[in-house]
């Protein structure tokens, strides 16, 4: 059962009552201040303390609530595992990769040199060599599976290719980079279905999908704004496999395997089925309406972990909206008196619907693109060096004399 998003109010709270309203400490709400996740401005009557929007507090509460148990203790539970990293995170409101502006990058960066400033190398290092040949076994699987669903087909080519991909914690230098380079290509060779290629990454991609010329870069766009993540439980993943000395491969695995995961960008069939709703009634708002009477959140809106929008969607609606969509129209008539903020699987739907893409394009691109990222992780990881650990406390019943063992 969905929530209705937050309602949009005038009102101001103390750092107390924000904090009360979320659950936490306040340590914890100055901590979503820095990420960016919350505005804090200054109190008229007293400077020196801060007031948060109730609607900011609302939306991000909401947002967790959708992400967490509803009740627990534990620091797990609560979504606030914290990992420093200087891959992708908020500086100053804006999303940065490597410190570089994310949307500014995207406008002229190909997916290689994306992979490049996340791995801290050279495109030539990493795709100088040759792409990976992988066995007959690889190949007539991936003609079995043309018709597959694409998550399953690209699992099951994932592992028939682990195998034959060398990515051990001996690798370093320019040995690591060509490593991480034939992961990557190996990677999206499962999700299309073919062959490694020594083309350029979004070509590959554009030519699986038959996309035309003039929207290439479209797709290149595309695949750079999603090729890293701010932290969450798909790079804790991977990142805790890597702190036990997981293969690079190893590591990928267990983070490809969010693409079963509805609540971990798997709300794109949600997302279709809302588009052909909306495509087949002409009435966007009162599609809208009927998914609020039943209860439901209408899909691909307002990620908790951005209150005010992200950007990467932003960009991604702005080039779909360029190739005709009607989506980025459709949401101040579905938004009512509710804030709506696209996120990533609302804009990739549009864009792959502007492109002409197969049903299943939105999905694939984002795990793609993610693979550049999360190999990253992996990397990062690797160099802090440190077993990461999780613990766990019983809480079942207690031995009684009434309840003796067996």
């Amino acid at each position: 059962m969905g929530t209705h998003p937050p309602r949009p109010n005038g009102e101001w709270l103390s750092a107390d009552q924000a904090a009360s309203q979320l659950g936490v400490r306040k340590a914890t709400l100055y901590a979503y201040v820095s990420r960016g996740l919350l505005t804090a401005v200054a109190d008229p009557q007293q400077p020196r303390c801060r007031r948060y929007p109730a609607l900011e507090v609302e939306g991000l509460r909401e947002g967790l609530r959708r992400h967490r148990p509803p009740a627990s203790p534990g620091m797990l539970y609560e979504g606030h595992p914290l990992v420093d990293t200087a891959l992708t995170g908020m500086v100053d409101g804006v999303l940065v990769m490597g410190g570089q502006p994310l949307t500014t990058w995207a406008e002229h960066a190909s997916v290689e040199d994306t992979a490049a400033l996340l791995w801290h190398t050279s495109v030539a290092a990493a795709f100088g060599d040759p792409p990976p040949v992988l066995p007959a076994l690889w190949h007539r699987t991936a003609a079995d599976l043309r018709e597959a669903d694409p998550q399953c087909r690209a699992m099951a080519l994932w592992s028939l290719a682990l195998p034959h991909l060398r990515g051990d914690l001996s690798l370093q230098g320019d040995a690591l980079a060509a490593a991480l380079g034939a992961h990557l290509r190996v990677a999206f060779a499962c999700y299309l279905g073919q062959a490694p290629s020594d083309d350029p990454l979004h070509l590959q991609v554009a030519h699986a999908w038959a996309i035309t010329v003039p929207h290439h870069d479209a797709v290149r766009q595309s695949l750079v704004l999603c090729a890293d993540i701010l932290g969450n439980l798909m790079s804790l993943s991977g990142r805790m496999l890597a702190s036990l000395q997981g293969s690079l491969a190893a590591c990928l695995t267990a983070t490809m395997s969010y693409g079963f995961v509805r609540l971990s960008g798997g709300e794109y069939e949600a997302v279709e089925t809302l588009f052909d709703t909306v495509l087949e009634s002409g009435n966007p708002a009162s599609v809208a309406a009927a998914y609020r009477s039943r209860g439901e959140t209408l899909p691909g809106f307002n990620h908790h972990a951005f209150v005010h929008g992200d950007p990467r969607a932003a960009a991604l609606l702005r080039m779909a909206d360029t190739l005709g969509s009607p989506a980025a129209h459709w949401i101040p008539l579905m938004q009512g008196s509710h804030l709506q903020h696209p996120a990533l699987d609302w804009s990739l739907v549009a864009l792959r619907r502007a492109l002409g893409a197969p049903r299943h394009a939105a999905f694939s691109l984002m795990h793609m693109a993610r693979s550049t990222g999360m190999l990253a992780q992996v990397v990062e990881q690797r160099q802090i060096d440190q077993r990461m650990w999780v613990t766990s406390r019983y809480v079942g019943p207690s031995p009684s004399r009434d309840n003796p063992p067996p």
